[in-house]
Formats: structure tokens, C-alpha cells, sequence
């Protein structure tokens, strides 16, 4: 489904109802019964004909107020007329008057989901799938459900078995993709994604988030390629024009970044993120007074932008105007008050003017909105320090030292895992395992080095023990389902 469609283009792109026929050798209905009215509409619906359609549902419900085929077709045609509050009563009809009509519950599933009624659609839909698991569609509008509700576990289940229902479906793949992503499995988003491309190339969307991942995942030259095609294609495209951007920021290509987001401030000079990242990425080419004034733009453009005063606060700070970054740092913690960074680069300025208690105050919250924060630690210990409480210094320092051990030994534990799958690939498989062992011997909570040694155990006939490291693969990281046994 793309972004901007009616309710009426929902029907008739993915409720995919199928118009029932009447059964060969049935018995003629009476002229004017509620059935011949009924089998009537189904003709005018087959001809497109949909104000037909809609008199004849309405005569056969009229004539046989329980018929509740009619009450969910004329629920279908009226949402395709745009009569969706109409269209809700007729489908809430027909599943209150036919209980196992998989129809009735999707279609009023579906629509609720559109209306954004989620713990009706939720309802609705587990009922339609209850009743009919192998409908690829209704598990798909179930699983977007889920997901809109916090619910990502169960969501990527429902999408997971929708792509596999209808390995063909375009935006199964597309929200299966963005969701695992969202989950932490660039891998699996990645594959999902380039399905979504491949079925349907015109999708800006599967591409636009095809490029998110290739840069999340570190791909930066592929994501330059993808947004730089969707800008050929649509020049006006701004989301692709500020993806772009990113992304060669993330090169280190500062001069191109700066070239693109320039451009596309000219086309849109009052979109707030664009002049953000513009100012980003001129302060990172230590352009100052370019890029303060990007980021005053963007700071009145957008008063929600927490991140525009927090980076002009950093390039007034580094360009010696540390009182004057005092109040940009404030602000951005006024706009974000568990903004982590500003806490801590506040308290760096107060402890650099003597003011300690507030800067260990501000060290403090600092550490306890990013506990993975060493730096917090250390400054906070340092501080501490200076005002002569050396058992809480002592601490601080201690965590310092345990997170900075962490952080080395999680990048050791991932590089250790690259070069696992390297002997993977060269069919070494002794040499993998001891690869991935280390890697879990150096970050025992690293999902991705259970998966990977419990597959190549798998493949070695080690299966309790591979069971063992799928299991806690899993534990750790939900997404990553054990692959099917060949």
C-alpha cells in the first residue's frame, strides 16, 4: 500500500476480495427477493458499476435485513465510494450476523486498521487469520496492526508467514523489511527490501527505505547509488534529497553532502531537517559561520528539533563561546529533557566554570539516561574527585573502565564474527566455530555470534548444542528465527 491512497484504492489494491458466484445448479431466486438482489449487485460490482451495486445490496438487505453477504459487499462498495464510516456499519453488521465469514472479519479489519481503530482492527483481523491462516493479506494488515501497537515480536511473525504465504507481494516485503530493520536484523531487512524493489521498482518507498538500510548497514557507496537514482527520478523528491545527504556525510564526503543538501534547501528553504543537516555537515568541514547560521534556521523553523540548538550549543563551544552555549544546551534539554548528550555536554561547560555540584548533578543525569555512557562515568569521576568524595569517585572511575572494556571487547567480538563468516564462506568450518566461540567469549550477549555458531553446529551434526545457541540467539535478539532444516 503507498503512502497517500484512499480508503477506496486500499480495497481495491489489497482487500482483494473475490466477488462470490452463484453456485452452479442453485435455484433460481424470485425476481425481487433479498437474493436476486444480492446476485444482482455481485453483476453491477463485476462491472465496476458501483452505484448499482450499492441499490441492489441495499434492496437485498431491505428484503432480508440478515443477509449478511449483502451487508459486507455493500460494506466493500461503499468504502470504495469513499463512504467509510457507512462502510464500517455494514461490515460490523455482517460479522456480528456471520461469525465465521473470514470476509466480513477482514474486510472490517482492514478498515478499521485504516481508520486507525488498532485494537479493533487487532480483533478483527486475529479473527479473520484464525479463520482463514492461509490468507496472506488479512496476516499482513495483522501484522502492520501489531506493529503499530508495540507488539514488533508478534508483528514479524504475522509478516514473516505473509511473505511466505505470497512470496509475490510487494509491500509484505516492504513492512516486513522496515520492520526487521527497526528490530536490529539489517541482514533480513536488507533481503526483504530488495525483494520489495525488485517486484515493484517504481515503489519510492521500498527504495527510499532499501537506502536507509544499505546505510545503516554501513553500505554507504550502494545507499548513495539508490537515493541518487530516486533524485534522477523525481528531482522533488526531499526525503531522498536528505538521505542522500546523510549518507555521503557517513562517507565522509563532505563536500558532496554539503552540494546536495544545499541544493535541496534552495527547493525547500523552509524545511527545517535539511537545513539541520546542512549545518551538520558545514561543522564538520569546520565551516562555523555557515553552519550557525543553518542551525539558528533550523531551530526556528522546527521548536521540536532538539538536536538544532544541542549542535549549534557544540559549534558555539568550540568556537570559545562556551557561555553562550550554556543556554542553546538548556534549550535542547527543554526540548528533549531526557536528551542525554546535552546533559553531559552541560555539565562539561559548568565543571570548565567551577560550577561542580550542578556539573556533577548534570554528569549524573547524564549517566543515568545513557548507563552505556563511559564518558558520563569519567567526567562524573573526575568531578567527583575535585570535590573530595573519592568513594563515589572511585566508582564512577570504575565504570568508566568496565564500559570502556565493553565497548572494546563488543567491537572485538564483531570483527570476530566478520571473519567467522569469511571462513564460513571458504568452507572452513572448524575455523568458524572457533571464530564465533570467541566472539561470544568476548560479548556473551552478541546475537548475531550465537546465530551464526549455532548454524555452522547445525551443519556439523552438533544439534542439542546448536538448539542451545538458538535458543539464546533468540533470547537476545527475537528476530532471529532458527533457518528451516534442509
Amino acid at each position: 500500500m503507498k503512502a497517500g491512497a484512499t480508503i477506496a484504492q486500499m480495497l481495491v489494491a489489497l482487500l482483494l476480495a473475490i466477488l462470490v458466484s452463484s453456485p452452479q445448479g442453485a435455484r433460481p431466486a424470485a425476481p425481487d427477493s433479498g437474493e436476486a438482489h444480492y446476485r444482482r449487485g455481485l453483476d453491477a460490482e463485476r462491472a465496476n458499476d458501483l452505484n448499482a451495486a450499492r441499490q441492489e445490496y441495499e434492496q437485498a438487505i431491505e428484503r432480508t435485513p440478515t443477509h449478511a453477504a449483502a451487508h459486507d459487499r455493500l460494506g466493500f462498495v461503499l468504502g470504495r465510494l469513499g463512504r467509510t464510516d457507512e462502510a464500517l456499519v455494514h461490515f460490523e453488521r455482517a460479522a456480528s450476523l456471520s461469525p465465521a465469514s473470514f470476509d466480513a472479519h477482514y474486510h472490517l479489519g482492514a478498515t478499521r486498521w485504516w481508520t486507525k481503530d488498532l485494537p479493533g482492527a487487532r480483533a478483527a483481523l486475529e479473527t479473520a487469520v484464525r479463520l482463514r491462516p492461509s490468507h496472506a493479506e488479512a496476516r499482513y494488515y495483522l501484522g502492520l496492526t501489531l506493529k503499530q501497537t508495540g507488539d514488533l515480536g508478534a508483528a514479524l511473525a504475522q509478516l514473516r508467514e505473509a511473505a511466505r504465504l505470497a512470496p509475490s507481494l510487494a509491500p509484505v516485503h516492504l513492512h516486513l523489511g522496515v520492520s526487521l530493520e527497526q528490530a536490529g536484523d539489517l541482514d533480513g531487512a536488507l533481503t526483504h527490501l530488495s525483494a520489495a524493489v525488485s517486484l515493484d521498482p517504481a515503489s519510492v518507498e521500498a527504495q527510499n527505505s532499501l537506502g536507509l538500510a544499505l546505510m545503516q548497514s554501513g553500505d554507504a557507496d550502494r545507499a548513495v547509488e539508490v537515493f541518487r537514482a530516486l533524485i534522477v527520478r523525481d528531482p522533488a523528491n526531499t526525503a531522498a534529497r536528505l538521505n542522500m545527504g546523510t549518507t555521503l556525510m557517513q562517507r565522509g564526503d563532505l563536500g558532496a553532502a554539503i552540494e546536495v543538501l544545499r541544493e535541496a534547501v534552495q527547493r525547500e528553504p523552509d524545511h527545517a531537517e535539511l537545513r539541520y543537516n546542512l549545518g551538520l555537515a558545514l561543522k564538520q568541514r569546520d565551516e562555523f559561520v555557515e553552519a550557525e547560521a543553518q542551525l539558528r534556521r533550523a531551530m526556528d523553523l522546527d521548536r521540536s528539533l532538539a538536536e538544532a540548538p544541542f549542535t549549534l550549543g557544540v559549534v558555539l563551544w568550540q568556537t570559545g563561546r562556551a557561555g553562550d552555549a550554556l543556554a542553546l544546551f538548556r534549550e535542547a534539554i527543554a526540548r528533549h529533557p531526557g536528551y542525554a548528550d546535552a546533559h553531559y555536554m552541560l555539565g562539561t561547560i559548568l565543571r570548565q566554570q567551577n560550577a561542580l555540584d550542578e556539573a556533577i548533578s548534570e554528569f549524573k543525569k547524564a549517566a543515568a539516561l545513557n548507563p552505556a555512557s563511559s564518558e558520563a562515568q569519567l567526567s562524573l569521576g573526575q568531578a567527583l574527585a575535585v570535590v573530595g568524595d573519592a568513594a563515589g569517585s572511585a566508582r564512577a572511575l570504575a565504570e568508566a573502565e568496565r564500559l570502556n572494556a565493553l565497548k572494546a571487547n563488543a567491537q572485538a567480538s564483531t570483527f570476530a564474527v566478520g571473519v567467522g563468516l569469511e571462513r564460513l564462506k571458504a568452507a572452513d568450518l572448524p575455523g568458524a566455530i572457533k571464530q564465533f566461540r570467541e566472539a561470544i567469549r568476548l560479548a556473551p550477549e552478541n546475537p548475531r555470534a550465537h546465530y551464526q555458531l549455532a548454524i555452522v553446529l547445525r551443519r556439523t551434526g552438533a544439534h542439542s548444542e546448536a538448539e542451545r545457541h538458538f535458543a539464546e540467539a533468540r533470547r537476545l535478539a527475537p528476530y532471529l528465527a532458527p533457518p528451516e532444516k534442509h
